[in-house]
């Protein structure tokens, strides 16, 4: 082999591991909250998403729990999520995704607190 030749396949490597890190999968029930550089985009999914280096991905399931943090943002793990349903609820109330729809989760009240974790270190409070 050449250096010609052993260049090309040093690319295509990095382009195949590169490819193999960037996919991800939203099973049926499952959608992915994108924000881009710190923005929120748009829900994707079911099925393959690409990932780039600037893209953060929130994976969203039928059955989280969150908590109304503002009349357009409901929290889910450590990220505010925009969703247009969240006005109808008063800030604080706890709420669990339902389903999801063409522009997003649908949301309904919840009795269960979900779990909230320190930032810093993980423990639950």
């Amino acid at each position: 082999m050449n250096v010609s030749e052993t260049t090309i396949l040093i690319v295509a490597a990095a382009a195949i591991v590169v490819a193999y890190k960037s996919i991800r999968i939203a099973n049926e029930n499952e959608r992915f909250a994108v924000f881009m550089l710190g923005r929120f985009l748009k829900f994707k999914g079911p099925g393959l998403v690409f990932k780039t280096n600037t893209m953060d991905l929130i994976r969203l399931k039928i059955g989280d729990l969150g908590v109304v943090t503002g009349p357009e943002f409901v929290r889910f793990d450590e990220s505010d999520v925009p969703i247009s349903q969240a006005g109808e609820f008063r800030i604080g109330d706890s709420v669990r995704i339902l389903s999801f729809g063409e522009n997003g989760p649908f949301l309904a009240r919840s009795d269960e607190m979900p779990v909230q974790r320190c930032p810093k270190c993980g423990h639950e409070y």
